[in-house]
This record gives structure tokens, C-alpha cells and sequence, in this order.
């Protein structure tokens, strides 16, 4: 087998077969070309292809694995033993029910089915939950039991008091042995159970133990320091004595301890196999050097982790650039600017560019401007703004106004909130507009002479048809369709609908903004229009960039051949790559998160920071050609400007960092961000003095 192409760390990782193997793989260091080369070198030297195990985290990773094998060893790919963590188990499952106390014929609940469950019991026990009485969220309790089982702690333990830290704990701990006894009832399994099942049958029998060891001779996992402690303990009974256990993966993108994954894993392999053979592939074949210096300087100020540096192999590079703003909203005109900059005048495709952040919430404002700007883009990792139901509702009766030809939009409209409108009066609209040769909505303008459609459906098709014509004729009258908009809102009681909906009006309010910052994103698009001397507002350019049929669920699914620009939260981002890249809300609070506060003054929780540093250096390896850090002086936060922290990981930059200010485009010290700051919050106090002073004479000039 040729192994040319490798260098030599890489080929010493492939040749390298037998025993306990740990291979830190730095980002960007090829090691899904390590792992495939790998599979390919043992079945050269004899090794049988389904005695060989390589898992890894996603379906798509190990589709991928198995096509670039299949070019590789042809056939002899397909009897690889390829898949995930939990494929492994149903593979087992389905073999040899008996070992793992489950049914011939057991089934596997989805997250559906397990939410629906515990939705079930949490009825049956009298408990509260989201949507009834609004007190537990089904979500939350799944999670715990989900970490409690990958912990191995039984429903018994979960009830012990010193485990319990608060109600949602509680609560949990009381619908857990419920749970498991429907589960068993319904000879059923969840996802977590094809990984707990098997890791405590191998520990517990001999003869599963043995008889599986026997069936694989070894086993390779790829991203391992995302394992927890129940695929730990599989991995550890699967290769038994022999050892043969390849693991590859980096300490330094060890982000979902909030999930269950233990960092230990990795960190103490040598202690779990005192045998093992270390590799680093240190050599960076993706990033310029001065992207890879500051993945460096931060890294390595964790204190957990195992030696090692990312070396580039690629010559040249812009400086990282460090910017700061005067506000959010100033951070994020910035950055939406830069970006249709970049695409339109330096003819950078925006598939090349991604925006990342920590937090979901901060991708709202930057999906607005790309909207205004009519850049199209894709959202990974939480749901799109322009995805939310509130907001697909609102846009309905927008397109209905704008365009009221369009079907979709006036089916979707038309029952938002409930008029009566059932399916059987839909199905007759349907058949006059279409024998008539009329639109959807011209159809229901005239549904007095549709046949066999009376009483509630007549009156809510009535009702709607006047809300249409009062919206389209203040449209007219105003010349704006935002104003006709928040009119036509105001007028449906939207706001109300979906206070009923979720039975919260915390919860409501928060959706509701969601709908505001719509309003106030066709508002901006307007006035853009107006500013650019267009007679009418482009609204093709507006909804045609929106992707609101697209998937947001997978986080690899490739829109190069859409040049759409990428929103990823910096967990989502993992695994991916682009040419240029911004990370925004550098701050503290932010990135690191809030939560993580405390080690300033206290060492009690630094794993936790060191985690978000991680995350920040995975966020900054994603970069290959440009890298922009952003970060405001100042955020509107709870009705107020509050100052802003840098994030302490900017303080671990190398000085060859550019650094500047958006307002002055000038470079930046540490004097002058500051005082930014402070002149930015005086400024903020002044005009609010202003404004109160002239409140009180326009009071006092009414009174006389």
C-alpha cells in the first residue's frame, strides 16, 4: 500500500496496528485520512474486514468514512463494521437479544416517542409541565435521565438526597422508574439504552463478554474525547485483553462536557492502557500561521491537556483581526457590512464565510441585516429566526398583502388564529378557484358564491377577506407595508394567539420579539429602499433569500452550490471549515459564558473555563484564509447599557493582532477601548438627561 502521500506522524499512526493506540489529532491535521489509510493498511496485512469496528459520532462521518474506504479497498468496505456508537448497539441487539435482556422484536423509541412518554407520566403522576400548567419542561427531565443513564445511575440512586440539587431533579428522579418500567412494558428501548445495555452486559457475562470479544478483533473510534462514561466502559469490555484499540481525537475540542462527554477519557487513556503508544499529528494542513499563532497563545493556557502545538504548513496570511464596536447593534451593521463586502466587491462566495457565536440569541440581529442586505444564508445549530412558527405566521399575512397569489401563504394565513376553516371547506374553495380560474384568495374574496360553504367557515373566510383589504388599503394609503403589517397584527390579535398557545406570558413575550424584530427588519428594508430612490421596495430580493423550507438539522449538509453564508453556533461549527470566518460577542459573559464567572475569584469550577477556552480555540481553528474577533463596549441588556468586559481569551492573543475600532478605523489600545467605553455610557446618560428634561418641559407647557 502506498502511504507516500503521509507524513511521517500519519503513517506512523497507520502502521501502527496492534495494541493500545492514542492518536491526537491537532484541528486540521488530516485524520480522517489517518483513519481510512489505517482500515486499508490492516486489511493489507490479513486482518478480516468484519472483525473491525470504527465508529464514530454521526451517521454522515461514517458515510463518508465507508465511501472514501469503498475508493479505496473497493467491496471489502461494505463488511467493514462502520457506524456510530448506538448502530454498534442495535447491530448487537438484533444479533443476540438475549444478552442484553431485551426482546426478539424490541423497538426503538425516537425523541418523539420518549418526549411523548414522559409527557404520559408526568400526567399520570399529576405533575405540571410545559403547555398544561406550564411548570416542567419535558426536555429538561429527558436530558437528566439521559445523563443519569450514561452515568449508570439506577432510578433508586437518582432519588437519593444528596444527588437531588433542585425541583427539576426532583421531579426527575420521581418520573425515572416510571420510565424505565414503560420502557420494559413496551418492549421498547430509547438511544441511550444501545449504549448502557450493552456496556453493562459485557461487564456483567462472561459469555457476552466473551463471545464478542471474540467477533472484534479491533476497534477504532474517531472524535474520542466526545465519549462519556458508558461508551468508555463498551470500548474498554470490547477489546479485552488484547487491546487492540485505536482511538483518535484532540483534548483541545473536548466541548460537550455539559452533555455527559468526560474529557478524562482522553487525557487519562495511558492511565486505562498503560501500554498505549502517544502520536501527535501536530502538522496543520488547513489555517494560515497567523490564524494557527492565536489558536496556539490561547490554548495553551489550559491547564488539562496533553502537549502540543498546530504547525502550518501553508505559507502566508492576513493578520487575525480584533474589532470593537460601539454597541451590539454597531457590531453587527459591521459585520453584515464586511460581509456583503466581501462578496459583492471582492467576489468572495458566501459559502466561504461563516459567522459564529456562543449563543443562539446572537445570531437574531445578524439573520436581520443579511435579510435587509438580501444575502442568503443558512443557520446551524438552533432554529432560524425566519423559521419560528411566530414569525412563519406573521410573514404569511406579509406575503398575502405583498403578493396574494400566493397560495401558501393565504392557506397558512387564512387560519392563524382558528376561523373555522376546516379541511372539507378548504377542498371546495379549492375546487371553485381552481373550475373558476381564480387565485386562492381572489376565491375567498368572493365565498358567498363558493357552493356548499355556510355557517362558521362562510363567516371566518368573510372575516379574513376584510383583513386582507383593510391591510392592502393601508398598504396603499401609506405607502408601507411594515405599517399595514403591524396594523394588520394588531388588528388578527396575533399576540394574543400565541399568549394562548403556550399559556405563558413569559414565554410568549419572548416569541413575540421574535415577531417584532420581523416588524422591524421590513421597516429597515423599506427605508433602504426609499434611500436607494427604488419606487417600490424589491420584496423578491427580501423573501427570495430566505431559506425557510431548508433543514437546519444537519450541521454538514454542504451549501456551497447555494453560496450561502453560514450561522453556526461555535458547538455546531465543529468539524467544519471556511475561508473566512467572524466570531462575534468576544465579551465577557458571552464568550466565556456567564456562567464560568466565579474563577476569577475561585478555582472551584476552572474545568468549566477551560471548556469555553476550548470552544474558542475550536472556533478560531475553523478559520482557514481571514479570522475577525468582534466584540461591543457596550450592550443593551434587561432595559439598560451596560458596559462590556473583553473576553479574557482576547487577553491571551499575540500582539501581531490587528486591533481596531469600527467608529475611528483607527488601532486600538487598551487606554482607548476603554475610554471608549466610558465616553460611550456618558454619551448614553446625556441624552437621557435630554430627553427627561424636555419630557418635563412639554408637561409643564401642556398644564398652562
Amino acid at each position: 500500500m502506498d502511504l507516500g502521500g503521509l507524513n511521517e506522524s500519519q503513517r506512523a499512526a497507520v502502521c501502527c496496528i496492534d495494541g493500545p493506540l492514542l492518536v491526537l489529532a491537532g484541528a486540521g491535521s488530516g485524520k480522517t485520512r489517518v483513519i481510512t489509510h489505517r482500515i486499508a493498511y490492516m486489511l493489507e496485512r490479513g486482518i478480516r474486514p468484519e472483525s473491525i469496528v470504527a465508529l464514530s459520532f454521526t451517521n454522515k462521518a461514517a458515510d463518508e468514512m465507508r465511501e472514501r474506504l469503498a475508493r479505496m479497498v473497493g467491496r471489502r468496505a461494505g463488511e467493514l463494521v462502520l457506524g456510530t456508537f448506538h448502530s454498534l448497539g442495535v447491530r448487537m441487539m438484533r444479533a443476540r437479544p438475549e444478552d442484553f435482556g431485551v426482546p426478539k422484536k424490541f423497538s426503538i423509541l425516537d425523541q418523539g416517542d420518549v418526549y411523548g412518554l414522559i409527557r404520559s407520566i408526568l400526567r399520570d403522576e399529576g405533575i405540571h409541565f410545559a403547555g398544561a400548567d406550564r411548570r416542567f419542561d419535558p426536555g429538561a427531565i429527558v436530558q437528566r435521565i439521559s445523563l443519569w443513564k450514561n452515568a449508570f445511575i439506577t432510578p433508586a440512586q437518582a432519588q437519593d438526597p444528596d444527588k437531588i440539587e433542585s425541583d427539576y431533579d426532583e421531579v426527575a428522579a420521581e418520573v425515572y422508574g416510571p420510565y424505565e418500567e414503560r420502557l420494559a412494558s413496551l418492549g421498547a428501548v430509547d438511544f441511550d439504552d444501545l449504549v448502557c445495555r450493552i456496556a453493562r452486559a459485557l461487564k456483567s457475562s462472561d459469555a457476552a463478554r466473551e463471545y464478542w470479544q471474540a467477533r472484534f478483533s479491533h476497534v477504532l473510534v474517531d472524535e474520542y474525547q466526545d465519549t462519556n462514561k458508558a461508551q468508555f466502559e463498551v470500548l474498554r469490555e470490547l477489546v479485552g485483553a488484547r487491546q487492540n484499540l485505536c482511538v483518535v481525537g484532540d483534548d483541545d475540542q473536548a466541548i460537550y462536557g455539559w452533555r455527559g462527554a468526560k474529557v478524562a477519557n482522553i487525557l487519562g487513556f495511558d492511565m486505562y492502557f498503560p501500554s498505549a503508544v502517544t502520536i501527535k499529528l501536530e502538522e496543520n494542513y488547513r489555517s494560515c500561521a497567523p490564524i494557527l499563532d492565536c489558536a496556539n497563545a490561547v490554548i495553551v493556557n489550559n491547564q488539562g491537556r496533553h502537549d502540543k502545538v498546530l504547525l502550518p504548513q501553508r505559507d502566508g496570511g492576513e493578520p487575525v483581526t480584533e474589532v470593537l464596536a460601539e454597541d451590539g447593534p454597531q457590531e453587527t451593521n459591521w459585520v453584515t457590512s464586511r460581509i456583503r463586502q466581501l462578496i459583492k466587491e471582492e467576489g468572495v462566495p458566501g459559502h466561504a464565510i461563516a459567522v459564529l457565536y456562543r449563543s443562539t440569541r446572537q445570531a437574531r440581529s445578524v439573520e436581520e441585516r443579511l435579510q435587509e442586505h438580501g444575502l442568503a444564508y443558512r443557520v446551524l445549530g438552533g432554529q432560524a429566526m425566519y423559521d419560528k412558527k411566530q414569525v412563519k405566521d406573521a410573514l404569511a399575512y406579509l406575503k398575502v398583502l405583498i403578493y396574494p397569489t400566493d397560495e401558501i401563504a393565504v392557506r397558512r394565513a387564512m387560519n392563524v388564529p382558528s376561523r373555522g376553516i376546516g379541511g372539507k371547506s378548504l377542498e371546495r374553495l379549492l375546487a371553485h378557484a381552481s373550475a373558476q380560474r381564480l387565485s386562492l384568495m381572489e376565491a375567498i374574496h368572493r365565498c358567498d358564491d363558493v357552493p356548499g360553504i355556510g355557517g362558521r367557515p362562510a363567516d371566518g373566510l368573510r372575516r379574513f377577506s376584510e383583513l386582507v383589504r383593510f391591510g392592502q388599503s393601508r398598504m396603499y394609503a401609506s405607502g408601507s407595508a411594515a405599517l399595514a403589517l403591524r396594523e394588520l397584527l394588531d388588528r388578527v390579535a396575533l399576540r394574543d394567539h400565541v399568549m394562548r398557545e403556550l399559556g405563558s406570558s413569559e414565554a410568549a413575550a419572548h416569541r413575540w420579539a421574535d415577531v417584532e424584530r420581523l416588524l422591524a427588519s421590513v421597516e429597515r428594508f423599506e427605508q433602504r429602499a426609499r434611500e436607494a430612490g427604488q419606487r417600490r421596495a424589491r420584496w423578491n430580493e427580501f423573501f427570495g433569500s430566505m431559506t425557510l423550507e431548508r433543514d437546519k438539522k444537519d450541521a454538514g449538509e454542504d451549501a456551497g452550490a447555494r453560496g450561502q453564508v453560514t450561522l453556526a453556533t461555535l458547538h455546531s461549527a465543529k468539524g467544519l471549515e471556511w475561508p473566512v470566518v467572524f466570531i462575534i460577542g468576544c465579551e465577557e459573559g458571552i464568550m466565556p459564558h456567564k456562567r464560568v464567572d466565579a474563577p476569577r475569584i475561585s478555582d472551584a469550577i476552572a474545568g468549566d473555563v477551560e471548556e469555553e477556552r476550548r470552544l474558542f480555540y475550536v472556533g478560531i481553528t475553523r478559520a482557514r484564509d481571514r479570522l475577525f474577533l468582534t466584540r461591543a463596549a457596550a450592550r443593551f441588556e434587561r432595559g439598560r447599557q451596560v458596559k462590556c468586559l473583553p473576553s479574557r481569551f482576547l487577553e491571551e492573543l499575540p500582539e501581531a493582532v490587528t486591533r481596531y475600532n469600527i467608529s475611528t478605523e483607527e488601532s486600538l489600545t487598551v487606554e482607548k477601548i476603554e475610554s471608549m467605553a466610558d465616553a460611550f455610557l456618558a454619551k448614553l446618560a446625556l441624552a437621557k438627561e435630554a430627553a427627561a428634561s424636555e419630557d418635563k418641559r412639554r408637561r409643564g407647557a401642556a398644564r398652562r
